[in-house]
């Protein structure tokens, strides 16, 4: 539980520090950063991404339980192989719902390369059922899943939603965003790309 505790304070800290970093920049005029490359690493595609923070002890995503749409249970040794983007969110929560069509767009991209965007309804959700949300939405490269006790927050000791989690092929959890970003920037599908070709 503690190494779950010192990540979630490792985001806070970094999302911090990320905005005092844009502020200073833009208060001191610096000239605007060179678009990112088609051979830019993962942590300099991260780097730009707004509010995403790497995680220097990649630790591996953790054991537990959620339900897939049928209530079937799940862990993430079902994604192992497959570059992971780990979205936590709810049916009540408005940045959720505005960054989940980045998300489906980045699921229809990549898709068929190796990516599964793994969005997993936490807590108590809304009248409509999350998998009925989506589809109401034309969401449909999204699958959700459920985490009704919101076990995935109380392991890594996090109170925000959405908040998203970026996993390599190995199951390694190599930072993520407490809140919302554009998972659908040229930061974020550059990092989508690098992570695909470090396993290829």
């Amino acid at each position: 539980m503690r190494h779950f505790v010192l990540i979630a304070l490792a985001l806070i800290v970094s999302t911090l520090m990320g905005g005092m970093g844009y502020y200073v920049s833009q208060s001191s005029g610096n000239v605007p950063l060179e678009p990112l490359g088609p051979n830019a690493t993962f942590a300099e595609a991260a780097d730009r991404l707004d509010g995403f923070s790497l995680l220097t002890n990649m630790p591996a995503i953790p054991a537990v339980q959620m339900f897939d749409e049928a209530g079937h249970v799940v862990t993430f040794d079902e994604f192992k192989g497959k570059v992971v983007v780990f979205n936590l969110w709810a049916t009540w929560c408005p940045p959720c719902i505005r960054e989940m069509p980045d998300l489906n767009a980045l699921q229809e991209e990549f898709a068929n390369q190796g990516l599964v965007v793994v969005p997993v309804a936490s807590g108590k959700q809304g009248k409509v059922k999350p998998a009925d949300f989506l589809r109401e939405r034309n969401l449909n490269a999204l699958t959700t899943y459920y985490d009704p006790g919101s076990q995935f927050m109380r392991t890594f000791d996090i109170d925000t939603l959405p908040s998203t989690f970026v996993l390599d092929r190995n199951g390694i959890m190599r930072g993520g965003v407490l809140g919302m970003t554009d998972w659908y920037s040229d930061e974020a599908r550059t990092m989508v790309r690098a992570l695909l070709k470090e396993g290829a």
